[in-house]
Order: C-alpha cells, then structure tokens, then sequence
C-alpha cells in the first residue's frame, strides 16, 4: 500500500477515535438525570389513593392538596393552604348555583322586585368574598422527601356550611330580613339550616365526651409516684 495512503488512513482514524471519545453521554445516562428521574418516581409512589381518586359524597365538597417543606408542620400548612385555593373556587361555584335555587324560592312567594334586586346583591357579595373557614380536614399523610417532608392533605366541606354563610348574611340586611322573614320558603330555609347547627352542636359534644374519657381513662391507668 501507499506510503501516503496509509497516512492517510491512520490519520481519519486516530481522528474519528477522537471524536467518538469526546462526543457527550446520552441525557438519561447522565447521574443528574438519574436521580431525578428516581426522585419523581418515589414522590409519585407515596401519594395517597384518596389523593388521586378523592371521595364522592352528596353534599360535599371535597379538594386536596399536596406541598414539600422542611418543616413537618409548615408542610401540613402550605399543603392546607393549597387545598383552600382550589376549595374558595369549587364553593364559588356551589354558592352560585345555591343562590339560584333559593332566587327562584324567593320569586314563588310574595316577595317585590326591590327584594328580589337585594338578594342578588347580597348573593354576590358572598360569593366575591368566599370564606372557607367551615372546612373539615378528612386526611392528612406526610412522607420523607429527601431532607424534607412531603404533605398531603384532603379537605371537605359540606353544603350545610354554604347554606349558613347565605343565611347568615341575609339575617344582616335589615331590609331584606324584614321583608323574608315571614315567607314560607324563609321559614323552610331557617328550620334547615337550624337543624343543620343543632346537629353540628351535639356532634360536637359528643367528640367532647369522647376527648374527655379518653383523658380519664389515661390518668387512670398512669401510675402514681
């Protein structure tokens, strides 16, 4: 062979080995890519099944949320506050559709237009600022997440709870109470919401008793020194 030619060859060969040896590695070889990947696969294996699938209970709302903090509780309180967003938006929505139905309980009774005109006012008012504070934490689960913890929260909150936030604003407006009060569909919608409450009321002193012998049987049991 050649002299040159053989030069040749050597030289586009040395020069290929090159450049394969500098060429970089594949992005998912890469250990960065790696542990990321291993990352999003152990986050993805801790979520509750509540958390992807959340329950379906007529009467209730219900929202989750999820948040990663350093701190176990301030994980718990940004992933509640998380689920509070979306909750204010599905119970704007609830309070819309609550409204109509009670309008349109309103308009079969005696009630003027300048009435009418004031319920959709107060209506609107209550549905612009939401408040959430009825609601109910049904589940919470923290995982490790590397150095931190990782929440997950799953809020409810019932309708009984909207039908108080109305009920309640509407008593405020003098005029509009005054001219509701002595309706059939007012006296329907009070006797439901006051139900509602006595309920909550004596839900609530029975978890009190509860807390209350668990408490006893406690000191009870704990040996004296």
């Amino acid at each position: 062979m050649d002299a040159k030619l053989l030069a040749g060859v050597s030289i586009l060969a040395l020069t290929l080995g090159a450049c394969g040896a500098n060429q970089p590695k594949s992005l998912v070889d890469t250990p960065e890519i790696r542990y990321k990947t291993a990352k999003v696969e152990a986050a993805v294996s801790m979520i509750p099944k509540w958390y992807k699938k959340m329950p379906d209970e007529k009467g209730a709302i219900f929202t989750v949320g999820s948040a990663t903090a350093p701190d176990l509780q301030l994980a718990v309180d940004i992933a509640t506050l998380n689920g509070k967003v979306v909750l204010a938006d599905r119970i704007n929505g609830k309070l819309k559709a609550m409204t109509k139905s009670w309008i349109a309980k309103f308009g079969q009774s005696d009630v003027d237009a300048r009435v009418m005109t004031e319920i959709e006012k107060v209506a609107k008012n209550v549905i612009a600022n939401v408040d959430v504070a009825g609601y109910n934490p049904v589940e919470t689960e923290v995982f490790p997440a590397g150095t931190q913890y990782r929440a997950f929260v799953l809020l409810k909150y019932s309708d009984n709870e909207a039908s108080k936030i109305i009920m309640n604003r509407l008593r405020k407006d003098r005029m509009v109470y005054s001219r509701l009060r002595s309706t059939q569909a007012w006296k329907e919608l009070e006797k439901e919401v006051d139900s509602v409450e006595k309920k909550d009321e004596a839900k609530s002193l029975q978890n009190l008793e509860k807390l209350i012998q668990k408490n006893d049987t406690v000191t009870n049991e704990t040996p004296s020194t």
